[in-house]
């Protein structure tokens, strides 16, 4: 029996970003007028820089690819995009991944569902309210809300759920230590942003999460 049908579950984490939807080109539109507001119009950023980056804390995004942006401008700089984000979010949205919409209600019939993505305070509820998904998710959590980083509030979501065989569901490799660390299996949406040959298994699209993962 393959290893793909090997895995059970009592409860699917989800990560947001790459995994249930992509809001990449609202996300554009929100730092590009971020930048105009902040007199560094002359900048300006493209969807796929920013899929890129999805799931990278804000602190290494300032560092690696926002150094045009004097140190001591980061906190105001970001203090704008924080505003614009969610104005933005609610306008526009992102685009749900093929078969999440049609797949989810048949997931919370086997398992108790939960997303942990690191974004703003603010981001996981938009996209509930945009898509009309609240009623799946039983709980969430980010570093906009606790500032902590991806495998602690995994490990917040496990705890305070009393979960006892969690999986996480993500598209990227820090998905994937964060998950490490918390010894639970992981699943690489492969249809997502980015690459992760260590994982054991994959999805190449939503709905054959029905068919990997088995409630325990």
């Amino acid at each position: 029996m393959p290893i793909q049908q090997e895995l059970t579950a009592d409860s699917l984490i989800f990560d947001l970003d790459g995994t249930l939807w992509d809001a990449a080109e609202t996300c554009t539109l929100a730092w590009n007028e971020t930048f105009r507001q902040s007199e560094l119009g002359q900048h300006s950023l493209e969807a796929d820089m920013i899929r890129s980056v999805s799931g990278l804390r804000i602190e290494k995004v300032f560092d690696q690819y926002f150094s045009f942006i004097p140190e001591e401008r980061r906190t105001e700089v970001f203090g704008i995009y924080q505003k614009n984000e969610p104005l933005f979010m609610k306008a526009h949205g992102g685009k749900l991944f093929p078969g999440v919409r049609e797949t989810l209600p048949a997931l919370k019939e086997r398992f108790r569902l939960f997303i942990v993505s690191n974004c703003l305070a603010g981001y996981i509820e938009n996209f509930l309210e945009f898509h009309g998904l609240g009623n799946f998710f039983e709980d969430f959590e980010c570093p906009g809300k606790t500032g902590e980083p991806k495998s602690t509030n995994i490990a917040l979501i496990i705890e305070r759920n009393h979960l006892n065989a969690p999986v996480y569901v993500g598209d990227t490799i820090w998905d994937y230590e964060a998950t490490a660390a918390n010894k639970i299996p992981f699943v690489h949406a492969a249809y997502g942003f980015a690459k992760v040959p260590e994982a054991a298994y994959r999805i190449k699209q939503f709905s054959e999460l029905k068919d990997l993962v088995y409630s325990e």
